[in-house]
C-alpha cells in the first residue's frame, strides 16, 4: 500500500500536477451548445415576464403590506433570473463563429430583448406595488 507523496506537502491538490489540463474548468453547456443555450435564454424570457404579469398588486386590504413584505423577497429572483438568461445568451453568441454566428445573431437578439422586457415588467410591477 503506498501513500501519497501530497500528504504533508504545502502544494494544493489541485495545482500539484504541471499540466493545465488537470486544473482546467470544464466549459458551460452553455458554451459547448450555443444554440440550446440561447433558446434557453429566450424561454426564461418569455417565463419571467408571465410569471411578472401574473402577480397582481395587492388590494387595499389590510393584509396588503404583509403580501408585500413575502412578495417582493420572491419576486426579485425575477429580474435576476432575466438578467442572467441575457448573458447566457450573450456568451454563447460569442462563442459562435462563422455561419453559426449569422444564423444566432437574430435569436439572439430577441432572447435579451425577451429578456429586457422581462426586467421592464418588473420593475413596472415595482412601481405599481409602491404607489400609493
Amino acid at each position: 500500500m503506498s501513500a501519497d507523496p501530497r500528504v504533508n506537502s504545502d502544494e494544493v491538490a489541485g495545482m500539484a500536477g504541471n499540466s493545465d489540463q488537470e486544473a482546467a474548468e470544464p466549459r458551460r453547456w452553455w458554451l459547448r451548445r450555443p444554440a440550446f443555450g440561447i433558446v434557453a435564454s429566450m424561454f426564461l424570457g418569455v417565463a419571467a415576464f408571465l410569471v411578472t404579469s401574473s402577480i397582481g398588486r395587492p388590494g387595499p386590504d389590510p393584509g396588503a403590506a404583509f403580501t408585500n413584505l413575502v412578495v417582493l423577497p420572491i419576486a426579485l429572483l425575477l429580474p435576476a433570473i432575466a438578467l442572467g438568461a441575457a448573458m447566457v445568451a450573450w456568451h454563447a453568441f460569442g462563442q459562435t463563429h462563422g455561419r453559426l454566428r449569422l444564423l444566432l445573431m437574430v435569436p439572439t437578439a430577441i432572447a435579451i430583448i425577451l429578456n429586457a422586457i422581462a426586467i421592464a415588467a418588473f420593475a413596472r410591477w415595482v412601481v405599481r406595488v409602491l404607489q400609493p
